[in-house]
């Protein structure tokens, strides 16, 4: 990715949920989060208000743990923001579905994202619009009540289709 819209990713970031970030455990680090999206397997979806760019989504694909022994292929979303004049006009929602798609294609089994527990917009933003729900690993899932609350995120996911064989006659 260009080293302009890189800046800008990271400006975005940090400008949306530093606050976020330093009420966390882990507290906010700008050149932890520099480096996490400059990692090479990063990928990125911008989007653009004529030459301006007004969102992203930072993904990977990786092999994330499940309940079981097996590991599931998924497009983990790092990242998705929106600058703040162009939220409510349906650009997260489009650059997740974008996403999803992107995730289909590539024949995922799942999209994660991690989300702060306090970040009430954002969870009911996924859950109620978007369809995710709490994914197996998430620690309000997998822990007891009190084990949980230890926690200051949770683990969303959504399934994506797969084509079967029927499917594709």
């Amino acid at each position: 990715m260009p080293s302009i819209l890189r800046s800008f990713a990271v400006d975005l970031v940090e400008l949306n949920m530093k606050d976020l970030y330093i009420k966390s455990k882990d507290g906010w680090c700008r050149q932890d989060k520099e480096n996490e999206m400059q990692d090479k397997a990063s990928r990125y979806l911008v989007t653009f208000h004529g030459e301006i760019p007004v969102g992203m989504v930072h993904f990977q694909f990786v092999e994330e743990e499940t309940a079981t022994d097996r590991d599931a292929q998924v497009a983990y979303c790092f990242e998705i923001q929106v600058i703040s004049e162009y939220r409510r006009r349906g650009i997260g929602e489009y650059l997740i579905k974008l996403l999803e798609m992107i995730g289909k294609a590539t024949k995922m089994e799942k999209v994660m994202l991690t989300v702060f527990k306090a970040n009430k917009d954002a969870i009911k933003f996924y859950i109620e619009r978007l369809d995710y729900q709490y994914d197996e690993i998430s620690p309000c899932v997998y822990l007891s009540r009190t084990q949980a609350a230890g926690f200051d995120y949770e683990i969303l996911s959504k399934a994506l289709s797969r084509r079967t064989l029927r499917d594709s006659h």
